[in-house]
């Protein structure tokens, strides 16, 4: 009779286990599906951005050398690379490195002109072709959307 009872008592225990490990994967598969709905959703909001930087940019609302400087750590957290555009690359080497805010108003005058004329000179010899990498780059974040939209589908 003891043994009986004892047979009966592990195997409620094992069942209780089983229905505890049960409840803990259905709590971690939602976990894990609430992540990627909030990680699409980030990465949307990070695609809107960047095409709304790429328009301004490409309709002269907002500096080529502010764009690239915006969307540089845009394009990091989609695990793009600016690099992949040649000529948004290489004026984001040229400004990267350009002091701003405080640091740009305490310098000299003739030092902020000389920055200023030779961000300047490199956003016009690129310009034309800053132009139509922005037009590239739209098209891309549009399909990045599309492919996103369809995977949360």
């Amino acid at each position: 009779m003891v043994r009986f009872f004892l047979i009966i008592l592990a195997i409620l225990i094992v069942l209780s286990m089983a229905f505890y490990a049960l409840s803990l994967f259905i709590k971690i598969r939602h976990q894990h599906k609430a992540q990627q709905q909030a990680q699409h959703a980030r990465f949307l909001n990070v695609i809107e951005s960047i095409e709304i930087i790429a328009k301004a940019m490409a309709t002269e609302q907002c500096g080529f050398s502010e764009g690239v400087l915006r969307l540089k750590p845009l394009l990091d957290i989609l695990g793009q690379k600016l690099s992949r555009f040649p000529a948004l690359w290489a004026l984001f080497e040229v400004v990267e490195t350009m002091p701003i805010l405080e640091a740009r108003q305490s310098l000299k005058r003739n030092e902020r002109m000389k920055l200023d004329l030779e961000r300047e000179a490199k956003e016009a010899e690129l310009a034309s072709e800053m132009q139509a990498e922005l037009v590239r780059l739209q098209t891309e974040m549009a399909d990045l959307r599309q492919q996103l939209q369809n995977k949360m589908k």
